[in-house]
């Protein structure tokens, strides 16, 4: 989601961004004549805000001294980014697919977006799935009046993509590189999300316009080192005393906002400031293992 979505700064925890939901109207004025006393006619453009509201992810490590100064190799260094890609997990799903989202952001996940709009189509095995996700954006297009510019993935879809053939056994999606994976779709890029956030009994594949999708930054991760703290459970009861473990807590946060924003645009019919059947993503869900329930 960090990779395709846009991404703003924030100066506040909070923070107002104003997004079109009505559009202005032009009229022809009755008559030809340079004399005409037709009238011209009015109207207006609409603006309503797509709030950002921080939440906060984190996340203490205890390592033991011994352990650290035991091991035949750099602990925290190979810890480090391990807990990087454990709040990018988090992240992605809660925007993806709505896994423990927080209470303040208020907007759908996109995937359930997909469903409360209609915007899904069932991948059957044996069907050409650069076909299937072709249709998809041209749905997208002409229903919704939003371009794709980017893909989110389940693991191994590159591969899957490259085994695509045509009736000739030719392969249909190839680099120009021999060997070599293409690293997007339709010349769009394609992230595969590998840190075991997503769901693919749900999805294959969404794609849509990512620049509506909106996460706004306070804190980037921050990493802070102690060697005297405790660590407490729900109750208040303490389950960890580095001092008196002779151990280390790492600790990272990061605060974060997202929210997505669904502008009127000329081409979808449903001009409405709620924007309800209209949505800038698309989901290619799998047949096989998609979850009826």
């Amino acid at each position: 989601a960090l990779a395709l979505s846009r991404r703003v700064n924030m100066p506040a925890r909070t923070q107002v961004l104003p997004v079109l939901s009505v559009l202005p109207t032009a009229y022809w004025v009755s008559g030809q004549s340079q004399d005409s006393t037709g009238l011209k006619q009015t109207s207006k453009a609409e603006w309503k805000n797509v709030n950002l509201i921080v939440d906060e992810i984190a996340v203490l490590v205890p390592i033991p001294d011994a352990y650290m100064q035991d091991s035949q190799f750099p602990v925290w260094e190979e810890t480090r980014p391990l807990i990087v890609e454990a709040i990018g997990a988090a992240i992605d799903a809660a925007i993806l697919f709505g896994v423990n989202k927080p209470a303040v952001w208020t907007s759908a996940p996109i995937y359930q977006g997909c469903h409360a709009a209609g915007n899904v189509t069932l991948s059957t095995a044996g069907t050409d799935l650069g076909q299937v996700v072709a249709h998809a954006a041209r749905d997208l297009k002409k229903n919704d009046g939003y371009r794709v510019t980017g893909f989110a993935s389940e693991p191994g879809l590159q591969w899957e993509l490259v085994g695509l053939r045509n009736q000739d056994g030719t392969p249909i999606y190839t680099n120009s590189l021999p060997g070599a994976i293409p690293t997007g779709l339709y010349g769009f890029p394609l992230r595969e999300v590998e840190n075991g956030s997503w769901d693919s009994d749900e999805a294959k594949l969404i794609m849509g316009d990512w620049s509506k999708s909106i996460i706004g930054v306070r804190q980037d991760i921050t990493f802070t080192r102690h060697d005297s703290g405790v660590i407490n459970d729900d109750e208040g009861k303490v389950v960890f005393n580095a001092m008196q473990q002779d151990s280390t807590i790492w600790r990272a946060v990061m605060r974060l906002a997202w929210a997505t924003a669904n502008p009127a645009n000329r081409i979808a019919a449903d001009q409405t400031a709620t924007g309800a059947g209209r949505w800038p993503w698309w989901a290619i869900l799998n047949a096989s293992t998609y979850d009826y329930s």
